[in-house]
C-alpha cells in the first residue's frame, strides 16, 4: 500500500471540502482540518493552499 497516495487523497479531499465550505469551516482551520480529515499539520496547510488555488485566490502553477 502506498501511504503517500493515501495522504494525497486525504489532502485532496480536505481541499475540495474546504473550497466548497470555506465560510462554514471551524476556525482555526489547521486543527479543524487535522481532526476532521486525519491530517498532519503540514498536510492541513497543503490542503488550505490547494483550496485557495481551487477558489482562484493564488497564481500558483498547477
Amino acid at each position: 500500500m502506498n501511504t503517500d497516495h493515501q495522504f494525497s487523497e486525504r489532502v485532496d479531499e480536505a481541499a475540495v471540502w474546504l473550497a466548497a465550505n470555506w465560510w462554514r469551516a471551524e476556525r482555526p482551520l489547521t486543527p479543524f482540518l487535522r481532526k476532521r480529515f486525519g491530517l498532519s499539520a503540514a498536510e492541513a496547510v497543503e490542503a488550505m493552499r490547494e483550496s485557495a488555488r481551487m477558489r482562484g485566490l493564488t497564481n500558483a502553477k498547477p
